[in-house]
């Protein structure tokens, strides 16, 4: 560090660069100063280049600057990346057509294990089982699956997973080594939850899989061939296709099969660094009141990060999880605790094994705005506490919360940024997940491409009190979700207490499920005290509005189109834990042209329903099992009316209103959901 001239360092600049110092250099030099007195703002400036990181670039709460003198990381020009990754070298042409390389070595001698590779920039695709295909068609059914409990003799307790597969074509599982079945993958996607196995044994006359668990895991026993679907990973028999890779364990080496025009000479083959799934973290000690903070990063590119290692597992092997939902058991590339104001600011996040930013405990006043987050093995931003901390002496019940604790997530923003291609690795990864965070906005962001939710709202299961309140979601386009493998998710999707949230001026649509749940707007359960309203909803699998149980929610001012099974709006319980549930369901249009107008469940459902208009484009309206007349004698619909809205151009999704539109007399206020979506166009990012 001896070329960067005391002038510099006093000027409170520092420059990382290629030939000079390092991330790591940088950091320590200005903590070093600070340990001194320094108290100037500071910027480090990163020119151009990749620096791939061997350890994770940790801040603490003495990096912290103030908000008069902030710490601020800039990229200079283009090209500037904090790594994750290695370029993995010495790539040989085999016979077959396929290439080969070394598999690195890692930090401890032994060879490193990875499970994710790009390749030019593009996640590259693990040999598996079924091959590649439009939804379900990569993927196995199951049947009849079990569970054993076994105990060795030293005590130790394990469960041993069995299940049937249905399709023929998953005999070519009987073609794996025995040695080689340590580095097979059963992946499972189970209604909204997924986890990995690994495979311990195939029996072809059965066509029996086995996997073993240090835990009983409760949704293996409801597997069904309606609900599950099942793929093999990192299977030598299905090495086959373009594009395709493959860890050899046994003969130490990297496979990979290329697309058509790639060559060894110009490609670049990157695989994650020795399991470093974090490339930045924040660790503040909310509980001592030491945070980090006033810390900004703005035009950096920060990529290439795998799976966390699994406890119990060899350090070298393949992982196995239990996500609950929404991938809640990965952390992030960018990972935070104790955090405040903490910017990243026109950044790019991308080709990550886990979430991209994770904020935790006590993370309070953070931005994340201009951003690009794409390609994502699990979600793009998760931001809450690891639970609903509210202030000394005071208890979390079902009331409005409006007090901190020093463990609290709050007042954070989420604003203009693109956040697509998601759950790649696990495909319940969520574009957005506020859980036990309030006061939090994201504001014209742009969702897409991912196998489960858009945002998720709350992190508590029934009517049991929840600090997610007063969190905004609005002026976003969300869309691409589910793509017929996943089940039970919303474009927004909501849990718990959540007085003063409020979902607006945002645009949903084409939320595909598997088996059931594909929703626009879902209030599940112990929603509560929300409002959505002007949101403009169409293509769903079953409703553009769906309410697993929740109270006093208000559904207004929402064009609601085009869902396909269970009807644009479905109620599924009337009371739960003695609350009775309610919606009142105002001034909103609904049309379909398959499926009833309204699935089951609402006439059991307290509230106000009033002045909606509702369509059918076939002429057989059906509502909760009603003709129209029948629906309105049952008092469900004051002052609605069954009519043509007059779009403009409903067949092409263009849903602005005519000036003649019955709709307006209703009370119904036309709003401009162009407006939707980031500042910037998505095509300039």
């Amino acid at each position: 560090m001896g070329f960067i001239s005391a002038a510099l360092v006093q000027a409170g600049e520092v420059v990382v660069a290629p030939d000079g110092l390092t991330p790591q250099a940088a950091l320590e030099m200005i903590r070093a100063s600070k340990a001194k007195g320094n108290k100037e703002a500071w910027t480090v400036i990163v020119k151009p280049g990749i620096y791939a990181l061997a350890e994770t670039l940790t801040f603490m709460p003495a990096d912290s600057g103030t908000p008069q003198a902030p710490v601020t990381w800039v990229g200079e020009g283009e090209g500037a990346t904090i790594s994750g990754g290695s370029v993995i070298k010495g790539w040989t042409a085999e016979a077959d057509g396929t290439w080969s390389a070394p598999i690195p070595v890692a930090p401890d001698g032994k060879p490193a294990y990875f499970e994710q590779l790009w390749v030019n920039g593009r996640r590259a695709d693990r040999a598996r089982l079924p091959n590649g295909g439009q939804g379900t068609a990569s993927y196995f059914n199951i049947v009849k699956p079990s569970i054993t409990v076994v105990t060795n003799a030293e005590g130790k307790v394990s469960y041993v997973e069995r299940a049937t597969l249905t399709n023929e074509s998953a005999a070519a599982l009987g073609k794996i080594p025995a040695d080689e079945l340590p580095y097979a993958q059963m992946y499972v996607v189970h209604k909204w939850s997924t986890a990995r196995r690994i495979l311990r044994r195939f029996d072809p006359a059965t066509m029996t899989v086995e996997t073993w668990s240090p835990r009983d895991w409760h949704g293996w026993v409801k597997w069904n061939e309606r609900e599950t679907l099942v793929a093999f990973e990192n299977v030598r028999s299905a090495f086959d296709a373009p594009g395709e890779w493959f860890y050899d364990a046994k003969a130490g080496r990297v496979r990979y099969r290329p697309l058509e025009g790639e060559t060894i000479a110009t490609a670049v083959v990157i695989a994650p660094s020795a399991k470093l799934s974090q490339l930045v973290a924040f660790k503040g000690d909310p509980d001592k009141g030491a945070f980090v903070h006033d810390i900004a990063f703005r035009n950096l590119t920060f990529a290439y990060s795998d799976v966390p290692q699994t406890p119990g597992l060899p350090a070298n092997g393949p992982t196995e999880s239990w996500q609950h939902q929404a991938s809640s058991g990965s952390d992030g590339l960018v990972t935070a605790e104790g955090a405040h104001r903490v910017t990243f600011d026109t950044c790019t996040i991308a080709h990550t094994g886990n979430y991209a930013l994770r904020f935790n405990d006590g993370c309070v006043s953070n931005r994340i705005t201009n951003c690009t987050i794409e390609d994502l093995g699990a979600g793009g931003i998760w931001m809450g506490a690891s639970g609903g901390y509210v202030a000394k002496g005071e208890t979390l019940k079902r009331r409005i919360i409006t007090t901190l604790a020093p463990r609290s997530t709050a007042f954070n923003v989420i604003d203009n940024c693109v956040i697509r291609r998601g759950g790649r690795f696990d495909h319940e990864g969520t574009g957005v997940a506020l859980t036990h965070a309030s006061d939090t906005k994201v504001t014209h962001c742009e969702i897409y491409d991912f196998y489960y939710t858009g945002v998720s709202v709350g992190w508590t299961w029934g009517f049991y009190g929840s600090v997610a309140q007063r969190n905004e979601i609005a002026f976003n386009k969300i869309y691409d979700l589910g793509k017929g493998i996943m089940s039970d998710m919303g474009g927004v999707y909501t849990l718990g207490t959540s007085f003063g949230t409020t979902v607006h001026d945002n645009v949903v649509h084409d939320v595909w499920s598997y088996s059931y749940g594909g929703w626009a707007l879902y209030t599940d359960e112990g929603s509560e005290g929300i409002v959505m309203e002007r949101n403009l909803c169409w293509n769903t699998t079953d409703g553009g509005f769906h309410q697993h149980y929740g109270a006093g929610c208000i559904i207004r001012n929402n064009i609601f189109a085009w869902n396909r099974k269970l009807g644009a709006v479905r109620m599924a319980r009337q009371v739960v834990q003695d609350i009775p549930c309610t919606l009142h369901f105002v001034n909103n249009i609904v049309v379909v042209r398959e499926g009833p107008l309204v699935g089951r469940g609402p006439r059991g459902v307290g509230g106000i329903w009033a002045a909606n208009l509702w369509y059918d484009y076939t002429g057989k309206p059906e509502l909760d099992g009603l003709a129209w007349d029948a629906w309105q004698a049952c008092g469900k619909e004051v002052g609605g009316i069954y009519a043509d809205p007059l779009f403009e151009n409903a067949e092409a999704c263009d849903f602005r209103l005519k000036p003649e539109s019955p709709a307006f007399a209703l009370g119904f206020k036309a709003w401009d959901y162009t407006q939707a979506g980031t500042r910037t166009p998505n095509a300039e990012r």
